[in-house]
């Protein structure tokens, strides 16, 4: 039995048409429904800490818990901020790494900003007799 070209793309054409066997498909599409599971967590954990944190900002003004709580969050916002701009600059780029780099730093000083602003706030509750629960 003599295998031509002929012969075997006939073979490959009828395996084209059935179902494709997972272990054959891509890496990416085999991936993809564990990929798309972790971004929606991924964005479920997102949309939790941001509504988190608001409610942390709201409160902080009359409870110091909170006020604790949101200068902690604000501090690992920055650090984290900071180490991804660290990262960035080990990568070679064009003008899209450096828009990337100004809006981190535009968003660290807004950080910075309202880090100081918080512990303001957290020296004042801190001092109040009331405060301190």
């Amino acid at each position: 039995m003599s295998l031509t070209l002929r012969s075997v793309l006939k073979k490959l054409e009828r395996f084209r048409n059935r179902r494709r066997l997972p272990f054959l498909a891509a890496a990416l599409e085999r991936r993809r429904p564990r990929i798309a599971a972790e971004d929606y967590a991924a964005r479920h954990s997102i949309q939790h800490t941001l509504d988190r944190k608001a409610e942390l900002r709201r409160l902080a003004p009359t409870q110091l818990s909170a006020a604790r709580r949101y200068h902690q969050l604000l501090r690992f916002e920055l650090e984290g901020l900071r180490e991804v701009v660290t990262a960035l600059h080990s990568v070679t780029g064009g003008r899209e790494l450096e828009e990337c780099l100004s809006e981190a730093t535009i968003q660290m000083e807004r950080l910075q900003s309202e880090i100081a602003w918080c512990e303001e706030m957290l020296s004042t509750l801190e001092q109040s007799p009331v405060g301190s629960a």
